[in-house]
């Protein structure tokens, strides 16, 4: 008798240590995905950023070049 209950006591003991274990690993999987994820979208922002200023400096070269060509048809 005294055995059974030693079997099932170590049974419990390890299925909760295999729970714990299971949770603890989900929660650095999610720790990870989020860091991983963070780290993304912080790449994507600043690439947004840059090609946000890209834009910037094209559309004010076309303004140039748009004024550029007014002051030649105007000596026309």
């Amino acid at each position: 008798m005294v055995e059974v209950i030693a079997a099932v006591g170590g049974a419990l003991m390890t299925a909760c240590f295999v729970s714990v274990g299971s949770v603890s690993y989900r929660g650095r999987q999610s720790r990870d995905d989020l860091v991983r994820n963070t780290t993304a979208i912080e790449l994507l922002s600043t690439k947004i950023d840059d090609m946000h200023d890209d834009m910037k400096e094209v559309f004010h070269r076309l303004k140039e070049v748009e004024l550029a060509v007014v002051e030649i048809k105007a000596r026309r």
